[in-house]
């Protein structure tokens, strides 16, 4: 397929090849010669089956410092929370709390000061009613929303004070 003239249509059309069009594969399309399969290829791949959504699950290894931790007598709360969040991350959290000594009690534990997580979920409630009532939302719609979405059941006399609290 040299220099010469090719059809490329159906419209009986010819254009003339030229220096760009290297004489790569004979034919077009699919009436291209026969190219090499690639190297390496072949072999089933690493998938996941409807029974086994993460195939990494059994490769997963528990942290031993877990067990360090364990045997040097740390609270089944503070394990449970290293083998959610990591022991980096709980080794960072303890160095900073021990770094307060005004919260290091008689025998050496730490009394650490920390609300209980319901004071979090209701600070970001109030800060949704508040939100709400700055769209123009009245309290009756507050709380009907409230009550659908996060199923919460307020009175309006408390999402009125929420509200005019600010």
């Amino acid at each position: 397929m040299g220099n010469e003239n090719v059809k490329r249509n159906s419209k009986h059309e010819t254009v003339k090849a030229d220096k760009f069009q290297g004489d790569l594969f004979p034919g077009v399309g699919g009436r291209q010669g026969c190219t090499p399969a690639p190297a390496g290829g072949g072999g089933y791949q690493d998938i996941c089956s409807v029974l086994n959504f993460d195939p990494t699950t059994d490769q997963k290894k528990r942290d031993p410092r877990l067990e360090e931790l364990r045997q040097m007598g740390l609270q089944r709360m503070w394990l449970d929370v290293a083998e959610e969040i990591g022991v980096d991350a709980l080794l960072k959290m303890w160095r900073i709390l021990d770094q307060d000594k005004s919260s290091i009690g008689d025998d050496g534990r730490l009394l650490v000061p920390l609300r209980s997580y319901s004071t979090y979920i209701r600070y970001q409630r109030n800060r949704y009613i508040e939100s709400l009532a700055t769209m123009g939302m009245k309290p009756r719609e507050i709380q009907q929303k409230l009550n659908a979405q996060l199923c919460e059941q307020i009175s309006i006399r408390h999402i009125s004070r929420l509200i005019t609290q600010d």
